[in-house]
């Protein structure tokens, strides 16, 4: 049945928690810039000063233009999902309540991201356990298409295929269990006859059941095909970046250097993939022939397009969340909610 929107708890008490969310949030965002400059420094002040000097500024109006694009076709993937699982949300909340989960994601994974469930609960109804749902799906397609992406790109990286191979099995098997009710079905049922149990049990049974619904054919082949083109807008944008900066190289090669230090940062559980995207992108550019010195513009510059933008699009539209709302009403809701909150 169709969640209908529920009356607004007037009385329900008030969040404190929000103002220390979005603290967390600047000081993330300032800690990321600091590390940006300390690697920048780290490059050597001679090379820092060359390379700062051939910054293409022209082209960074493309390249936000390709990031933004990417953002926006995720966002239609969301709300898609949202009509498929029959949440009675209107579209400009729903997307508001997308954007405004970028201010976390800079968070191992991106669970941050779920958020945006957590918003669309206190005024339309929407189950934790069902927007859990909704991330797990969006993760298994993200990574599917970065896979894809990064496939190419396999031979500029020693341990390239052992990333793959990892990333691979992860997100097929993750989909045949959750894509399958008859796997994860008897294993829940086991679980909730144990009675501490059983409310947990509920819960994941909730959040695989949401999972499972946008596995089915035409929710996949929609979802899928959107975050690949999505992916694919990052990669270009990537590629119009080192090419404004001299490197000669073709877009498929390019993408796949982004695939595959995107998938390494994935896999590195760091925030935002802080560290081990950097490290394995300019690994790669130095091996097309670029001084590492060199190499750490274009990165430092490419990761303040993407996360640094993303957080930010994403701190601004959670204040304007918060204000067009109002934040009094915003219950104090964490994922702690998924595995507590009473049955709908």
């Amino acid at each position: 049945m169709p969640i209908k929107p529920s009356e607004v708890n007037t009385n329900a008490p008030v969040a404190p928690a929000w103002s220390h969310w979005i603290g967390r949030t600047v000081l993330a965002l300032s800690v990321m810039m600091c590390l940006y400059l300390g690697a920048t420094v780290w490059a050597s002040r001679g090379d820092l000063i060359r390379a700062i000097g051939r910054l293409p500024l022209g082209s960074l109006p493309g390249v936000v233009s390709l990031v933004l694009l990417g953002l926006a076709l995720r966002a239609v993937r969301w709300h898609y999902y949202v009509r498929c699982l029959r949440w009675e949300v209107p579209w400009c909340q729903s997307i508001v309540a997308f954007l405004a989960s970028f201010a976390f994601t800079a968070t191992p994974g991106k669970v941050g991201e779920v958020v945006k469930s957590v918003l669309l609960r206190t005024y339309y109804d929407v189950p934790l356990a069902d927007g859990v749902g909704v991330l797990l799906v969006e993760r298994l397609g993200d990574l599917l298409a970065v896979l894809l992406l990064a496939a190419g790109g396999l031979t500029l990286l020693a341990d390239g295929l052992v990333y793959l191979l990892v990333a691979a099995i992860l997100v097929f098997a993750t989909t045949i269990v959750v894509g399958n009710r008859r796997i994860y079905g008897p294993v829940i049922s086991q679980v909730a006859r144990i009675p501490k149990l059983s409310g947990v049990a509920d819960k994941a049974l909730r959040l695989l059941d949401a999972g499972h619904s946008l596995l089915q054919p035409a929710p996949f082949l929609v979802g899928m095909g959107l975050a690949m083109i999505a992916w694919s807008c990052e990669g270009w944008a990537f590629y119009s970046l080192i090419q404004s900066f001299g490197v000669k190289t073709q877009m498929l090669t390019a993408c796949s250097i982004y695939g595959v230090a995107t998938l390494v940062g994935a896999l590195s559980a760091l925030p935002g993939g802080i560290g081990g995207f950097e490290v394995v992108m300019v690994l790669l550019l130095s091996r097309l022939g670029m001084p590492v010195a060199d190499a750490t513009m274009p990165v430092v510059v490419f990761r303040l397009c993407t996360l640094g933008l993303g957080s930010l699009i994403g701190l601004t539209f959670m204040l304007g969340w918060l204000f067009w709302m109002g934040q009094g009403r915003t219950d104090s809701v964490t994922l702690n909610n998924v595995l507590s909150e009473d049955e709908k």
